[in-house]
């Protein structure tokens, strides 16, 4: 063929060289993504399939660490869900930076309530996040009886059987590391609930992929833990997860993903300012933790964003009649694959939103992230619960300021 023009899907039409560029790009722009949630959603029908094989009937100590900041409207919910476990030895320890924390009051009821639940204050990090000095200061603590560690954000609410099912893995010695994620269930739909959901369920099928704790909750075995001195690698970083994942890939350790065990996390009320501080800091961790993931999810997604307002530039300028037929079947077919994707992801979250809701904060989602990507590569810091850290290579924490929130959030000393 040579030289022969490519032919146009309309007619006998030969489709031009700008024409069959443009077709290129949307299809090359959609495709990875395409391929990913395929193999992700492969992935978790083998999880649910494998959720059915027999369980060991050994249960060795088990201590749960959660983190607590602040006091939303669903943290009693999701604290209580984590201490009504039916694991039959297991404790749970909430740990908070001051007595002085909105929380306090909540932890203090649940702790009266069930002997097996405590509480730790940490005091003020002045060397790593917060959040990691929580953990480090909790683990300091542990029973010398305890096998298996358990990592579980404050906002996640787990089934009462949740925690049997989720360590089954090490306690039969399939695996040292078990982790698994979350779905946001906004109260009500709102477009920045919606769009954290949609964003989630992004990150749900990377963390499927390419497994690695990434939120949610994560369990290791003791041993292990103390082996590879994970709490020395979180007492100078800037993140929890994502270095614990560099440290177990350091060590060769194979983390299981259990899409199956996803927890829930109910936002109440999401604004897009709140969705927006979520996903600045979910962008950002992986700039220093993971630079080179960090650079292939901005490109693959500021490209998809760019590809969709295009598309819908070229399909409205078609029917307006300022272009030709294929310009607007070529953008048209995009959108329509876009839209079944879209549909195909909400699927992965388990906690069913409107159908209606997540296709209209899909655009508003992929905007407000390209928006995010773009400017975490101007970005030197991290803000998060009134403290801006500046991390370094690996997320060592190089400095650590206070946001002053009475003078524009601007950090001080």
């Amino acid at each position: 063929m040579g030289t022969a023009a490519l032919r146009s899907p309309v007619g006998d039409k030969s489709m031009s060289f700008p024409e069959a560029a443009l077709l290129c790009w949307l299809v090359l722009s959609l495709l990875p993504h395409w391929v990913a949630l395929g193999l992700a959603w492969s992935k978790f029908r083998q999880s649910r399939a494998s959720d059915r094989l027999p369980k060991p009937t050994s249960f060795p100590p088990v201590e749960v660490f959660v983190p607590v900041k602040g006091l939303s409207e669903d943290a009693s919910e999701a604290l209580r869900s984590l201490v009504e476990q039916t694991y039959p030895a297991y404790s749970v320890t909430f740990i908070l930076e001051s007595l002085d924390d909105p929380a306090n009051s909540v932890v203090d009821r649940l702790c009266a309530g069930h002997p097996h639940a405590g509480k730790v204050i940490s005091g003020l990090s002045v060397s790593a996040a917060q959040k990691n000095h929580n953990l480090v200061e909790g683990t300091k603590r542990l029973s010398p009886d305890t096998e298996i560690l358990v990592f579980c954000d404050s906002t996640n609410a787990a089934d009462p059987n949740w925690l049997v099912r989720f360590t089954e893995p090490i306690r039969s010695r399939a695996a040292e590391v078990v982790t698994t994620f979350r779905a946001f269930a906004p109260q009500p739909e709102t477009i920045g609930g919606l769009c954290q959901a949609i964003y989630a369920a992004f990150v749900l099928v990377l963390a499927t992929l390419h497994p690695m704790p990434w939120g949610g909750a994560t369990g290791i075995r003791r041993e292990t833990f103390e082996r590879l001195e994970v709490a020395r690698a979180w007492s100078c970083t800037v993140v929890d997860d994502l270095v614990l994942g560099n440290v177990l890939a350091k060590a060769g350790l194979e983390v299981l993903m259990e899409p199956a065990e996803i927890l829930r996390s109910p936002i109440k009320g999401q604004t897009v300012g709140g969705f927006l501080s979520y996903l600045d800091r979910q962008i950002l961790f992986p700039k220093w933790t993971h630079p080179d993931l960090w650079l292939q999810a901005l490109f693959l997604h500021v490209n998809l964003t760019a590809a969709t307002v295009v598309s819908v530039a070229l399909m409205a300028l078609s029917l307006a009649g300022f272009l030709g037929t294929v310009p607007g079947l070529t953008a048209g077919g995009f959108l329509c694959s876009l839209l079944a994707f879209a549909l195909l992801l909400r699927r992965i979250n388990p906690f069913s939103p409107s159908v209606g809701g997540w296709l209209i904060s899909l655009v508003p989602c992929m905007l407000l992230a390209a928006f995010v990507f773009i400017r975490s590569v101007f970005r030197d810091y991290i803000d998060w619960h009134g403290r801006r850290y500046w991390p370094g290579k690996d997320g060592i924490v190089l400095r650590i300021d206070a946001l002053d929130h009475r003078n524009n959030g601007r950090s001080r000393p």
